[in-house]
């Protein structure tokens, strides 16, 4: 199953080519998952800290809720020993992740080339979104270092029939599913796709059976919670139209191009560069083969089929470990194209590719700044200086969408305004209030007593949701 390519460097510079743009990708990799994982934690973050790290594993395995299981279970042994902690829970999406990238990279330099290599790690460095959710206290990381490991094995299996691969295989899908449960499509979709192999067959059959078992009996408390999944209306759902391109733009372009959060809304205008996205996919000389086709192809195909006929709502980042074959795909048809230079060069495709390259680097050298010093929410900020700035005890009114962050690290009850009752809630009253708001989601509301004098007011950047959190301190009306 060994593919090669003829590399973009003379045969005397490619080493010194490959090296440099390992290191160099290398420290971007590690740097930007590593720092600056003390920030405030967000939302989404601070539901499954407080709902489901601290309740324990009764809660985390068979309570009414359902949230990264696996990550749950991991970052509440985590608590045990070290404390709770937004770095020690963190550590626990963004090492896996960056294990997991550097599996397949390792892959694609041994079976595939080196070039290809390097391209997998620029995808996976650069992405947006994959900046955003691997250095989460969430299930992203690990479920990506999941799904690494199953791919590799699938491959190795089609390669090699190695026992061990299947069994490597099996675990990866055991493990990636007991964190996301999506997970578990793409895992059985990959395993029917080793099944077609004669000598496999058994093999498989016997290992994802195993895993089945394993699988059922972690999610048997919460058969309803899964089925119910996919009616959260989070996210947009499958237009049947667009369902052959729903690969690309819902999962592989949003992780391209922007930060966690937004939703691509399938329509002409990003047809062309749907076309071009398929056009490197499609010079994969992984394709090739049939076995390796159905390997790279299944999980995603059938998982975006399944989730149609769910009719369930997608969000990017509840799919993004299939970012792994994708990124796969992407990075082994780029080198294809980008190998011919020497020879046969494929003018317009080459540019193309080039020019993807220079503006998924500008992209990232825009973002990853502001992702790595500065929070997501910048709650925990914004419960210092109530805290610290305020009088004891102070009443707090928020306009904004969720307070869950704020009353976490606040540890009280904090009053949530609907956009009517605004100014008479922070314009009337007999003692100092703080006032709190975060341009997402909401209708702006105009406060004029914002501008009397003695009011302090304290302005908080954040890299997401509305890019900054407001608070002031509102002296008594006279």
């Amino acid at each position: 199953m060994a593919h090669s390519s003829r590399a973009v460097a003379p045969p005397r510079h490619a080493g010194l080519f490959t090296s440099a743009s390992y290191a160099i990708l290398g420290l971007a990799l590690v740097g930007t998952r590593l720092t600056g994982l003390g920030q405030s934690f967000w939302h989404d973050e601070v539901v499954a800290v407080e709902y489901y790290i601290r309740a324990g594993p009764r809660e985390i395995l068979a309570g009414p809720g359902l949230s990264h299981e696996l990550f749950g279970l991991v970052a509440w042994l985590t608590s045990t020993v070290a404390g709770e902690s937004e770095i020690a829970f963190r550590l626990w999406s963004a090492v896996p992740f960056i294990l997991g990238v550097v599996l397949v990279t390792t892959w694609l330099h041994i079976r595939v080339n080196r070039v290809a290599a390097v391209l997998f790690l620029f995808f996976a460095t650069v992405s947006p979104l994959l900046l955003d959710i691997t250095r989460q206290a969430r299930g992203y990381g690990l479920a990506f270092l999941a799904m690494s490991v199953l791919i590799v094995a699938a491959l190795e299996a089609e390669r090699s029939g190695r026992a061990w691969t299947i069994v490597a295989f099996c675990a990866a899908g055991v493990v990636g599913t007991w964190t996301l449960p999506q997970f578990g499509i793409a895992f059985l979709a990959t395993g029917a796709a080793l099944l077609t192999d004669r000598g496999l067959r058994w093999r498989a059959a016997l290992g994802l059976g195993a895993a089945g078992v394993a699988i059922g009996a972690w999610y048997a408390p919460h058969i309803g919670q899964v089925r119910a999944a996919a009616g959260i209306e989070d996210g947009t759902k499958i237009d049947t139209v667009w369902l052959l391109t729903a690969p690309i733009d819902l999962v592989l372009m949003p992780a391209l191009l922007w930060l966690d959060g937004t939703v691509l809304v399938p329509g002409l205008r990003w047809l062309p560069l749907i076309l071009l996205l398929a056009l490197i996919i499609g010079s994969s000389p992984l394709l090739r083969s049939k076995h390796t086709a159905l390997v790279l192809g299944s999980g995603v195909g059938v998982t975006v089929v399944a989730l149609r006929l769910a009719d369930a709502y997608v969000v990017p980042r509840y799919l993004s470990f299939l970012l792994v074959p994708l990124l796969v795909l992407l990075a082994t048809g780029m080198a294809a194209i980008l190998g011919r230079i020497p020879t046969h060069p494929a003018v317009v495709r080459t540019v193309l590719s080039l020019v993807v390259l220079l503006l998924l680097a500008a992209n990232f050298v825009a973002v990853a700044p502001n992702v790595i010093r500065l929070p997501r929410e910048a709650h925990r900020d914004v419960a210092a200086i109530i805290e610290n700035r305020g009088p004891p005890g102070a009443k707090v009114f928020a306009y904004l969408r969720n307070p869950d962050g704020l009353e976490f690290y606040l540890g009280r009850s904090v009053r949530t305004l609907e956009s009517a009752e605004v100014v008479a809630r922070v314009c009337r009253n007999r003692e100092t209030i703080a006032y709190v708001t975060q341009p997402h989601a909401i209708e702006s509301v105009e406060v004029p007593c914002l501008a009397r004098t003695g009011v302090q007011h304290f302005r908080f950047r954040q890299y997401a949701r509305g890019d900054e959190m407001n608070v002031w301190l509102v002296p008594p009306s006279r």
